[in-house]
């Protein structure tokens, strides 16, 4: 028995050693190295080491933070002159910001304004739809985007929540569906970047994920300390990834009856963004933007009898690019340049489009 423990205890050295020495190793390895490892470093070390380095590489400390958009939003309209004529006003992520890209190289008169954040969930968006509703004009384009793969985080208030690897810190509320059939909104304890650089509020936004995220996975937060060990690093990050995984799942399984009915709360959001525009003499255009593979139920699909109902203009992605087609996206998961460009000539041939953008 003697003779066992010692052997134990002389493999659990050896490997703490092995531990030290690939953390030693590390700090002059290749970038890539690196990165490979800091993937797995806890959400609050990955934040320190962006508060310490600023200006790094895909720092996302300082990004996509609501009322500071709003701002900028706001000094862009009052910037815009009285003839500027109809402005698309886009409201979503990279998706959706491609896509307008695309649409203003083939019309270059085109103007657009945009609020958009990394993967941003619908509850972002439509956040950013309903702060920003100032800084519309009567027959502007609304742009909501809505993509597939941040579904599962209608029920997050932060990235930092469930895009582990890459935790952007910005803050948005969660709707949940109220018994006169619109939406209540729950906003997050930290709303802005100077909140979440407040000790107090951070600690009760903390208290807040912890009791209302429904991704919020302690495995991802817990014990920063042991982002030194390289091996504890690789462990957390299957440990994290595999828990939110789940969670999303869970969610994703249940559109109608499961912890938050998501497929009922995007389409009252549809709804009440198509009720908004309008009564703001504005257009409404969803986009249903459906992410490579299979990771929820077609938008398109879900949506359409609501869209139809409500006579609401709407561009499905899946018409354009099968989220299976792997030719259709480039590495990281956008797609192609020449994909981008189909569905801008499908947004600019939208009637509604047309007749605004004439």
């Amino acid at each position: 028995m003697m003779r066992q423990i010692k052997i134990v205890l002389a493999t659990l050295a050896a490997l703490v050693v092995l531990d030290v020495l690939v953390a030693a190793a590390l700090t002059k390895a290749p970038g890539s190295l690196r990165s490979f490892f800091d993937y797995g470093r806890s959400v609050p070390g990955k934040l320190a080491q962006w508060e310490a380095n600023p200006n790094v590489s895909g720092n996302l400390l300082n990004v996509a933070w609501l009322p500071e958009a709003i701002a900028t939003a706001h000094d862009r309209f009052i910037a815009e002159p009285p003839d500027t004529g109809p402005v698309v006003r886009n409201y979503g992520m990279s998706f959706s910001n491609q896509m307008v890209a695309a649409a203003q190289a083939a019309e270059p008169a085109l103007r657009a304004s945009t609020i958009a954040g990394p993967g941003a969930s619908p509850n972002f968006v439509y956040a950013a739809f309903l702060d920003d509703r100032a800084n519309r004009r009567p027959g502007d384009v609304v742009l909501f985007g809505i993509l597939s793969k941040s579904v599962p985080a209608l029920g997050s208030f932060s990235n930092r929540v469930w895009a582990f690897e890459q935790p952007a810190p910005f803050t948005y509320p969660i709707f949940r569906p109220d018994a006169g059939g619109g939406l209540e909104r729950i906003d997050p304890e930290v709303r802005s970047f100077a909140d979440f650089l407040d000790p107090a509020k951070s600690a009760a936004f903390a208290a807040q994920m912890q009791a209302q995220d429904l991704l919020w996975t302690p495995g991802a937060f817990a014990l920063p300390a042991l982002d030194a060990s390289p091996f504890a690093r690789l462990v957390r990050r299957a440990v994290a990834k595999n828990a939110i995984d789940a969670r999303e799942a869970e969610i994703v399984a249940h559109p109608e009856d499961g912890p938050l009915p998501w497929a009922e709360v995007l389409r009252r959001m549809v709804e009440d963004v198509a009720r908004i525009t309008r009564e703001d003499g504005q257009i409404p255009v969803i986009m249903l933007i459906q992410s490579q593979g299979t990771d929820v139920p077609s938008l398109r699909d879900l949506l359409r009898p609501t869209l139809e109902a409500g006579a609401i203009p709407y561009l499905a992605t899946e018409d354009t690019a099968l989220p299976t087609d792997a030719r259709a996206y480039v590495p990281d998961g956008h797609f192609t340049a020449a994909v981008n460009r189909d569905l801008a000539q499908v947004f600019l041939s939208i009637p509604a489009v047309q007749a605004a953008t004439r």
